[in-house]
């Protein structure tokens, strides 16, 4: 124990001695997460208020309106038009002057269904203008109502659109903030696990530790030791980068209930990160180990990327997300994945206490084999010596 505790030591010694790898455990995290939500807010701010200012006066005539229907052209805000020039109002409408002109016949008369003799309303708008569609979209919309009917629907003043936005917003969330945690953490593990072996390797420093008194297997652990604990600082920082979003991106998104989580949801997304965490650090130490240089360990890491993206984007697809949850606890189980699924439940507010502890169990376990293995293969003359 002393000797793991020494290595380990030595290699945190050496990270926290050095400014650059400082400022990758601690600042880039939460940059990358932080800078990336706050991306997203921005966009989704400009977007809300780009489509705030396509909401300008409408500019629309008629020509000829019967008088019942007034109202319903007072409520659409189309106005009658000064004078009859159609052509005019025509080439107003292709230089988007004029949102829509709506013409009725002389003799226009209202007839009853199956009638051979229809009056025709002309309806001219621009479908390249916003407000010239929208407000094409409405009138067809309103004068079809109009028409005979034998019955009405969703008339009354109840809600009948029973879609929760701030479901919706939430599983969006759920698709993005996890792939971005994990992300931060790998891209401050990769090369420190990279150098941290395959570079002592490709040195030759590593076969002048194994000629020391110290066992090849606590040289192993106090290595994974070192690299897990910066997994633990990366982590932290991509927490409190996540933890500072939510709130901002759910605004930005304009989510009705904004996000509002308790110290216990904020503690089960902390464990999930840092116990995914440790399951990336175990494998990454793995390719470093089997690696015969730093560019040959750095070539496999990226593999590690499609682990994180996999989950993150098809527990975000509907279809997809539906066989999934079929799965039930088996989700928990898998390493990696579990934590993706997790997180995703929390910022949903969809979670299990138990799919939790499962979790952070399961990837424990996982962690602890992995580096079970970087002992194990310590013992290879030939990997060790590449």
């Amino acid at each position: 124990m002393r000797d793991i505790i020494t290595i380990a030591k030595k290699e945190l010694k050496a990270f926290f001695s050095d400014k650059a790898i400082l400022l990758q455990m601690f600042v880039l995290p939460f940059i990358f997460v932080f800078g990336y939500c706050m991306l997203m807010s921005s966009i989704s701010n400009s977007q809300r208020e780009s489509s705030e200012d396509l909401e300008k006066p409408v500019v629309a005539y008629s020509i000829n309106a019967p008088e019942e229907f007034s109202d319903a052209l007072n409520e659409l805000k189309i106005i009658p038009a000064p004078d009859n020039d159609i052509e005019k109002y025509h080439n107003q409408i292709k230089n988007k002057e004029t949102d829509l002109l709506m013409v009725f016949p002389d003799s226009f008369k209202m007839a009853e269904p199956g009638a051979a003799d229809l009056s025709n309303i002309d309806i001219y708008y621009n479908s390249q203008k916003n407000n010239s569609m929208e407000l094409y979209s409405k009138t067809t919309f309103v004068f079809t109502t109009m028409q005979p009917r034998i019955f009405t629907f969703n008339e009354s003043d109840n809600n009948y659109d029973l879609f929760d936005s701030d479901a919706m917003f939430r599983k969006l969330l759920g698709g993005i903030i996890p792939l971005m945690v994990f992300m931060a953490v790998y891209l401050v593990c990769m090369n420190l696990a990279a150098n941290s072996i395959a570079g002592d390797k490709e040195k030759g420093f590593l076969n002048t530790l194994l000629i020391t008194p110290i066992k090849r297997g606590s040289l192993a652990i106090g290595k994974s030791l070192s690299i897990l604990a910066v997994a633990i600082a990366a982590s932290c920082s991509a927490f409190i980068g996540m933890a500072i979003s939510l709130p901002r991106l759910s605004k930005a998104m304009a989510m009705s209930e904004g996000v509002s989580y308790s110290v216990l949801e904020y503690l089960l997304l902390f464990c999930a990160v840092v116990t995914g965490s440790f399951v990336l650090v175990a494998l990454l130490l793995i390719f470093s180990t089997i690696a015969k240089d730093v560019k040959q360990a750095t070539t496999l890491s990226p593999i590690l990327i499609f682990v994180i993206m996999v989950p993150s984007l098809l527990n975000s697809t509907e279809s997809f997300s539906e066989s999934v949850e079929k799965l039930g606890n088996t989700n928990y189980f898998i390493p990696v994945w579990n934590s993706v699924k997790l997180l995703q439940d929390v910022i949903r507010v969809e979670y299990n206490i138990s799919d939790a502890l499962i979790t952070f169990a399961v990837n424990i376990a996982a962690a602890a084999l992995g580096v079970f293995v970087v002992g194990r293969l310590f013992n290879k003359e030939k990997i060790v010596n590449g």
